[in-house]
């Protein structure tokens, strides 16, 4: 059985989703996963950094395309402008999508799509199924679907993808739940995968000398937190809560690890609260150097909250990942992080919108070795009963099923 998995987000970009999908690959049995992504970058049309080098290292055939998906369009556009750019980029873009994926399917003796996009890329699932003969699997992170998308074509079109698909997996209770509540999936449909964390890559370690050099980190109590720099993930909560960490921890540092478009915010809240000499941005590391920064930190923070629009963490891999490194967590109570945080054992949930609960948690952490040891090592213990290996194995059987089925 060979499945194809269509993202258009996927290693060497660093994300949740991206490394889920890079585990998945990764950890199947040789010859079980091929993968179509684009080189460049949707959201701005720059080329992937390192792209090239990742593929020709990666044990499983990787193809690319330009982009898998159109550019979004920017200002405001008549009907005749926007009806003229689907003929001339918009359908051109997705007949080449298409033919390439039918030379795949039909080079690799392909069975099984699994589509990582669910707004702009289901559509290639539907052909498969009708015209090449392929199962639809949608892999389902959270946001995409709990996230309000107004009345947009695609946006308008999740329900329908998802009735159609074979099989839809969540990766978390959270997850399944909204699926079930607001696109109305069949529970029986819906296959529960947790996220993975790469045990054999993500392990405990001793901090790097030159990292503590770079970032001005000696003698310095590290609180870190990794993703992209957007109000979900609850960096500007940490920071409001630096003040009071640093009247009991005076040693404390904030590292902020990832880039996106809300640090200017955040750096400005930095000056605000009178805290540079207390928070770094590092901005994006390589996956080489990631953990690493695990290693570098004494306690891992993402205070992630669920935002008025719906968006909102679907799991929190970085936490497994954090955990993997021997680093107890402090996540948010919301979304599917309260699957991902075990409450009083791999870390401490918050409630993201009170910087005083942010700022007394982190504190207390800081501060309790006894709790702090105990939580440290549990996390440990519950990151390696979550292996990546673990996952892609649950996966390929999954595919299995529905081919065997089929057949």
């Amino acid at each position: 059985m060979t499945c194809l998995l269509i993202a258009n987000f996927f290693t060497p970009i660093r994300g949740g989703s991206a490394v889920v999908y890079q585990a998945l690959c990764e950890f199947s049995s040789p010859g079980s996963m091929i993968v179509l992504a684009p080189w460049r970058m949707f959201a701005d049309g720059s080329e992937i950094p390192g792209w090239r080098e990742h593929d020709a290292a990666a044990k499983y055939p990787i193809h690319r395309l330009e982009l898998l998906r159109p550019r979004e369009a920017t200002g405001s556009s008549s009907f005749l402008i926007s009806a003229w750019r689907w003929l001339t980029t918009d359908l051109p873009l997705m007949v080449r999508v298409f033919l390439k994926v039918r030379e795949i399917v039909r080079q690799h003796n392909v069975k099984v799509i699994c589509i990582g996009e669910l707004v702009t890329s289901s559509w290639i699932g539907l052909l498969g199924q009708r015209f090449l003969g392929c199962k639809m699997i949608s892999y389902i992170h959270g946001e995409e679907i709990t996230t309000e998308m107004g009345y947009r074509f695609y946006g308008r079109q999740r329900k329908r993808y998802l009735h159609k698909a074979d099989a839809v997996v969540a990766v978390s209770h959270f997850t399944e739940k909204a699926l079930i509540r607001l696109m109305d999936v069949d529970q029986k449909r819906i296959h529960l995968f947790h996220n993975g964390v790469d045990v054999e890559r993500f392990q405990p370690g001793p901090k790097r000398a030159d990292l503590i050099a770079r970032h001005g980190l000696a003698g310095k109590r590290v609180i870190l937190t990794v993703g992209r720099i957007v109000p979900r993930k609850g960096f500007d909560a940490v920071i409001r809560a630096m003040p009071k960490i640093l009247e009991q921890v005076p040693d404390a540092h904030y590292l902020i690890v990832g880039g996106g478009h809300y640090r200017p915010t955040l750096e400005a809240l930095v000056a605000e609260h009178g805290v540079g000499e207390h928070v770094t941005f590092a901005g994006m590391v390589t996956d080489e150097d990631l953990a690493d920064y695990y290693r570098l930190c004494d306690l891992f923070v993402m205070a992630n909250r669920e935002m008025p629009d719906g968006d909102t963490e679907g799991f929190g891999l970085v936490f497994l990942e954090a955990n993997a490194c021997g680093k107890p967590v402090v996540g948010g109570i919301a979304g599917g992080a309260v699957e991902a945080v075990r409450q009083g054992e791999n870390g401490l949930l918050v409630d993201s919108w009170s910087v005083a609960e942010i700022a007394e948690t982190i504190t207390r952490l800081l501060t309790d070795a006894q709790l702090y040891v105990r939580i440290a090592a549990r996390g440990l213990e519950i990151a390696q009963d979550s292996s990546s290996r673990a996952k892609a194995e649950q996966f390929q059987e999954l595919c299995n099923r529905l081919t065997t089925v089929a057949g």
